[in-house]
């Protein structure tokens, strides 16, 4: 059993580059670096009907599309709507589930289209409260977006979407944690079912001062201090939640845990389309040449792949020569390409972080709590 199937295809569409925010860490800065023209690009009715086409084929050749991604850029600028409405009714009309990365702040010139075609839901950032958050997240002049963001999320749920709140931490914002968790109960927000709400920390390869950057056990100690010790904190971390669950599920099924031979979906069955119609592995290595593995064939309706898919799409914990005689290969998958490639030079070199000490502190709690469930 993999987690990560090759035959579950998902598919990124970025309609525009460009952003309203110039957020401190983020791994898209080099891309404003390319002027006006490239950033006001939008992806065209002829490459999103491509992309649709190929889903079809997709589906003839038995796989399944597990849905489709907006991302950008930020895709919610109001000057994308009209593309970002074309793509949402080319979802209906296939039957596939959509959902959206967004900074946030222009969510409420969205709510009716978002509730129109019933997104699976809407991901934003809060990366602290008030200032906390503005210093990290602002408008390209600089201007503050918490309050903004903060009035998005409340008129949002209050309609229903499905709204999940994700934090990005190193050590400049590490202590906000308590503050926002706190901020989430006073307004309500983890009383609705349509909320929920994760922390994870930056990449440490996209990070200027090194020395900024924590790990995800360091997260997740500091998560123990406010949320208790219970396995239930895995939960607000997407690494410790996929580890846990697979834990729980062998545990729960008396059956081998879910295994995985890669990564995530950059290893298998995820595709991302930017605006000029180039096809990348997944978010982090955008409008990279190098990283390019195909291109949208509007006339034919297709994806035409190069020698760049196979290496990321075959890249498997069995042909990394430090992963091979691993005990936690397959639950590690080798971690993240895009790193191994930044830090390593070659997304073929694994990239371990600290998988190993998380590992270990997972399985003895999932373990734990297992068998104080069965006295």
């Amino acid at each position: 059993m993999n987690t990560v199937s090759r035959k579950n295809i998902c598919i990124t569409i970025i309609p525009t580059y460009n952003c309203n925010f110039r957020c401190e860490y983020c791994f898209e800065q080099n891309l404003f670096k390319k002027g006006a023209e490239f950033l006001n690009k939008k992806i065209s009715k002829e490459t999103v009907d491509a992309v649709f086409k190929q889903l079809n084929k997709f589906k003839e050749q038995k796989m399944k599309i597990s849905g489709v991604y907006l991302f950008g850029g930020e895709p919610l600028l109001e000057s994308n709507k009209d593309i970002v409405d074309y793509i949402c009714k080319k979802c209906r009309e296939n039957e596939i589930p959509i959902s959206c990365i967004s900074n946030g702040y222009g969510l409420d010139k969205y709510i009716d289209l978002i509730k129109e075609y019933k997104f699976e839901k809407v991901q934003i950032t809060l990366d602290g409260i008030g200032e906390e958050h503005d210093k990290r997240r602002f408008l390209v002049g600089g201007k503050g977006t918490y309050d903004k963001i903060k009035s998005n999320i409340t008129l949002a749920l209050e309609n229903g979407i499905n709204i999940t709140l994700r934090t990005n931490v190193n050590k400049k914002n590490k202590d906000a944690i308590k503050a926002l968790i706190d901020e989430y109960k006073k307004e309500g927000w983890v009383d609705k079912e349509n909320f929920s709400y994760y922390f994870k920390t930056t990449l440490k390869c996209y990070e200027e001062d090194f020395g900024n950057a924590l790990s995800d056990v360091e997260l997740m100690r500091q998560l123990a201090e406010y949320v208790g010790t219970d396995i239930e904190r895995f939960r607000f971390n997407s690494i410790y939640n996929g580890v846990a669950m697979r834990i729980k599920y062998m545990l729960e099924n008396n059956s081998f845990a879910p295994l995985q031979s890669g990564f995530c979906g950059a290893n298998s069955g995820m595709y991302t389309i930017d605006p000029f119609g180039d096809i990348y592995p997944c978010w982090d290595v955008l409008a990279e040449e190098e990283c390019k593995i195909g291109t949208v064939n509007n006339e034919t309706g297709e994806f035409v792949l190069n020698a760049q898919h196979n290496i990321w799409k075959e890249r498997t914990v069995d042909k990394i020569d430090d992963c091979n005689k691993c005990k936690y290969m397959f639950f590690c998958g080798g971690g993240c390409s895009a790193q191994a490639r930044v830090l390593n030079n070659d997304i073929n070199k694994v990239f371990c972080d600290d998988f190993t000490l998380l590992f270990d502190e997972v399985v003895v709690d999932v373990c734990e709590n297992f068998l104080a469930r069965k006295r």
